[in-house]
């Protein structure tokens, strides 16, 4: 607070004027990013299952009628330029969402069809050999206890393996988030303190 104290002194602003203004630059950094982590996110897993077209379609309505009300309204041209990039930014997160559902719904029927064509001989091998496994010499099926017992055990290392490396990509995530969220503060503060460097800012009587 001292710190934004000197700075708001050295710029002849309130601490008040200077907030207001800090915050205002960090609310709309967050906007300007805020469907940058949901696209990512899509792309890595190839899949918007998640997300509501509907939902989708009725912010993209919204951010139209905000453009249309900016363009009329002859408002200042970033709030126009930041209306233009939020429909942007929905037509672009639908587009996403559109694309893998239709590919992901035809690769599901495609293997559904494949898996019916060969169901019948696919089936048969594995209850041959199901069957052949409790036929055998004397002892073997305290030979298969025992393979069953030490498959077991390798089991619940595995199990107890992906436990742990799923808490740490948990944790991993919520590291990444947080330095994310970190620095969208910190690149609002810098364009707010950029933006009253060149002029462009000025607090309003």
């Amino acid at each position: 607070m001292a710190g934004l104290t000197a700075l708001a002194d050295s710029f002849h602003l309130t601490p008040h004027e200077a907030l207001s203004g800090v915050f205002g630059s960090i609310s709309l950094a967050a906007w300007i990013f805020l469907l940058v982590p949901q696209l990512v996110e899509n792309y890595k897993q190839g899949s918007a299952e998640g997300i509501s077209l509907a939902f989708l379609t009725v912010w993209f309505i919204g951010d139209i009628t905000n453009l249309v009300g900016a363009v009329w309204a002859g408002l200042v041209p970033t709030v126009i330029a930041l209306a233009v990039y939020f429909c942007f930014a929905d037509l672009l997160l639908i587009a996403q969402c559109v694309y893998y559902n239709v590919s992901n719904a035809r690769r599901a029927r495609k293997a559904s069809e494949l898996s019916a064509q060969s169901g019948s001989s696919e089936e048969e091998p594995l209850l041959s050999r199901r069957g052949s496994e409790n036929i055998g010499l004397p002892g073997s099926r305290r030979r298969s206890s025992a393979a069953s017992r030490r498959r077991t055990l390798s089991g619940g290392r595995r199990d107890s393996l992906s436990k742990i490396l799923e808490e740490e990509s948990k944790n991993r995530v919520w590291l990444r988030n947080a330095i994310s969220v970190v620095l969208i503060c910190c690149a609002g503060a810098a364009g707010w303190v950029i933006a009253w460097k060149s002029g462009v800012w000025r607090p309003a009587p």
